[in-house]
């Protein structure tokens, strides 16, 4: 084998070690987090690294943002029309009602939140939305009571006070 040969070899070798190192660490570096690693980062991180998409904040304190894949007038529409007419409630408030209302988290009417009012998961967030003015017009207005509930990105969202305040964990 002449030195030039060697040459060439050597130096194709080099570029595929370095193509397949590149490629590799690529990969690594835009490799999406699993939702234990997503759910382990501060808020801050969360909210950067949160995909795009339609982002709710069910309740004024809760601490929790969820993305959702539905509209505002879908989310509306289960909880006026859906939950509060068709949904039979037993005898101690709860319900058989279960909405994932387009997130990755399913609300479960059955588990009791409030025992005093009888009021499973979903039963709490039609009542905190049915009294907050910017989802439901034609209720009184009661500073209170109003924010801002559905958002279109996780950076809008992050720049309101109420989620500022209380969001301490993003459901992707």
């Amino acid at each position: 084998m002449s030195v030039k040969l060697k040459w060439l070899v050597g130096a194709i070798i080099a570029l595929i070690v370095v193509a397949a190192g590149t490629s590799y660490g690529i990969y690594q570096h835009n490799k999406p987090l699993t939702d234990q690693e997503f759910k382990a980062l501060e808020i801050n991180e969360q909210f950067d690294k949160a995909p795009a998409g339609h982002y709710v904040h069910l309740r004024k304190d809760d601490a929790t943002l969820y993305r959702t894949t539905w509209s505002a007038k879908k989310i509306k529409h289960y909880l006026i029309y859906d939950y509060a007419n068709k949904v039979k409630a037993r005898r101690d408030g709860s319900t058989a009602a279960k909405s994932h209302l387009g997130t990755n988290y399913q609300f479960n009417d059955s588990n009791l939140v409030d025992e005093k009012a009888g009021e499973g998961e979903i039963g709490i967030l039609y009542s905190e939305l049915f009294d907050n003015q910017k989802f439901n017009s034609d209720t009184s207005y009661d500073s209170d009571y109003v924010y801002d509930w559905y958002f279109n990105s996780p950076q809008q969202a992050q720049k309101d006070s109420d989620v500022q305040d209380n969001v301490t964990q993003i459901v992707r």
